[in-house]
């Protein structure tokens, strides 16, 4: 089936790129004096100063973009199957943020592959304030802030309950429900801090609180025990998307029938 084959290769790029992306933004963290500088934009220079290296970024572009284009459709097509109640369609609506979000990440790897500015968290700032000024901004970017604190939760629920073993090949080895938990609890930290700070920013006038990647995790390096545990949590979140690249079940009849519905 041509749309699920296309489905399955966006989706296995795409974890693949994910994966590379927080495994790098990790060591970042955990090695470099300046906690600030660990940020996707940090990762993709990175990658862009190693031998071969505009080459790879635009790979990792490709690839994350790839990953958006599966959020999108997964969005769109309900391939997952969470329904038309409200919880489904909040969690697909999170799909599509999700969709957004890496297309930006990919689109910030091309140019700085084609030798313009990757830009930085500040860019996060700068694009709160610009959203602050439009109509009813305030209470878009509050909402903005709920849903990451919506993807924390859930992602939290997910690392408590294994949750995620569910889409995960039987064949899979033994030590990726742990790094699965511990990745995705690290994860949940993250999106936690981001939302609390655009909650604060689009409901309570901090726009300067803003917080991207970079900036919720230099946030924690006054507990530097605490910093070193999330850090090390977001490499093995690097590693639970590269088991996802691998292991992950995407070919199952309820797939397949939930496509072959949307083409009618």
């Amino acid at each position: 089936m041509n749309r699920l084959r296309r489905l399955e290769t966006f989706a296995r790029c795409g974890w693949f790129a994910r994966g590379i992306v927080y495994c790098v933004l990790a060591y970042i963290a955990l090695t470099s004096v300046g906690a600030s500088d660990a940020s996707p934009q940090a990762v993709f220079r990175s990658v862009r100063d190693m031998p071969g290296g505009t080459v790879m970024l635009i790979l990792l572009a490709i690839g994350l973009a790839l990953y958006g284009a599966y959020r999108f459709y997964g969005a769109a097509l309900d391939s997952e199957g969470k329904g038309k109640d409200a919880k489904g369609i909040a969690i697909r609506v999170g799909y599509g943020a999700s969709g957004l979000a890496h297309f930006i990440l990919a689109w910030a790897a091309l140019r700085l592959a084609t030798g313009k500015s990757g830009g930085g968290d500040e860019r996060e700032q700068a694009a709160a304030g610009m959203l602050l000024d439009m109509p009813l901004g305030e209470t878009l970017l509050g909402a903005i802030g709920l849903g990451f604190l919506a993807g924390a939760a859930q992602q939290a629920i997910k690392a408590w309950t294994t949750e995620f073993m569910k889409g995960v090949a039987p064949e899979a080895p033994a030590w990726v429900v742990p790094v699965g938990r511990a990745g995705l609890a690290a994860r949940a930290i993250v999106f936690a801090i981001i939302g609390y700070s655009l909650v604060r920013a689009g409901w309570f006038g901090a726009a300067g609180e803003v917080k991207g990647l970079g900036d919720a995790l230099s946030s924690l390096t006054e507990n530097s025990a605490l910093y070193t545990l999330v850090a090390a949590g977001l490499f093995l979140f690097g590693i639970h998307s590269l088991v996802e690249a691998r292991w992950r079940r995407i070919r199952d009849e309820d797939v397949m029938a939930r496509l072959r519905a949307a083409a009618r």
